[in-house]
């Protein structure tokens, strides 16, 4: 079986190369570099010759990357990886080893990792999607569930039409939860494989030294991505009621925190832009562009 390894990356040459160092030599690995950093791509080319590096000439988010790297996979399974996932040639083995007991009865799948855990009861995301009891320590080899991470994860390419995986319209955070959902939806199954423990740094996908206003992005794309989700499957009323009293709220903490506390002041004014941003419309794919106003 080809597995082929997809990692998205955004100016995390040391984030990269690290995640790099502890996969093979000799499989097949694309990485979607969200920027049009040449050095990057020349570095870690020369580095590892089993590397390609598409370069895009903006940041693209997450899930409109990730489609970009499916498309360019000869192989029916990817395994698509953040840069702050640790995993080696052995459990990539062994995951190949549960894709084929799985009889391509699957359309996602995932290793199991400290965080997916409460992640995955994680209720705040969609009421309806069902929480399962993962366990690092099972006996079971597969726990089937509704919802998994997309910091590492097992793709069936044979199950989606042109490979396109995600919606283009989420930049980051709920593109996983979206996917998961239309799954459920189809009824296919979503499994994680217990007997495959990776370590999943969280967190740590950017390296410190990038001028990208990290905490603040996270922020802005939480709130418009949490809005977009809830209208797309549920409507626009239902997602406007639910999230009417945090629009409220962030408006008045911003207002009464500006004089006290710049960083506070700072983390409700994304909130609120972000929340703001997907009610009337305005699209994901310029917040980097926002948040970088926001200093």
């Amino acid at each position: 079986m080809n597995l082929t390894i997809l990692i998205i990356s955004y100016k995390s040459i040391h984030k990269l190369e690290k995640c790099l160092s502890t996969i093979g030599s000799e499989r097949e690995i694309i990485i979607l570099e969200n920027s049009n950093n040449a050095l990057i791509k020349e570095v870690i080319e020369k580095k590892y010759k089993n590397c390609k590096i598409i370069l895009n000439n903006k940041n693209l988010g997450y899930g409109a990357a990730a489609n970009i790297g499916f498309r360019n996979i000869r192989s029916q399974y990817a395994i698509l990886l953040n840069t702050d996932i640790v995993i080696n040639e052995n459990q990539l083995s062994n995951i190949e080893k549960e894709i084929s007991s799985c009889k391509d009865d699957f359309a996602l799948a995932s290793p199991i990792y400290d965080d997916l855990i409460d992640f995955n009861k994680n209720k705040d995301f969609d009421k309806n999607l069902n929480t399962s009891e993962l366990n690092i320590n099972s006996n079971e080899s597969i726990t089937k569930v509704d919802l998994i991470k997309g910091c590492a994860l097992v793709v069936n390419l044979k199950k989606f039409e042109n490979k396109n995986v995600f919606d283009n319209k989420f930049f980051f955070f709920f593109e996983e939860i979206d996917l998961c959902k239309r799954m459920k939806m189809m009824k296919e199954n979503i499994f994680v494989f217990n007997k495959i423990k990776i370590i999943h740094e969280a967190g740590g996908s950017v390296d410190n030294e990038s001028n990208f206003n990290y905490s603040d992005f996270r922020h802005w794309n939480y709130y418009w991505s949490r809005f977009y989700y809830h209208k797309k499957h549920y409507g626009y009323l239902f997602s406007f009621i639910v999230h009417f009293s945090k629009l409220i709220r962030f408006f008045l903490s911003t207002i009464f925190l500006f004089p006290f506390s710049k960083s506070k002041f700072k983390k409700n004014k994304s909130r609120l832009t972000g929340l703001f941003s997907s009610m009337i419309g305005i699209k994901s794919s310029i917040s980097d562009k926002i948040i970088n106003k926001l200093d």
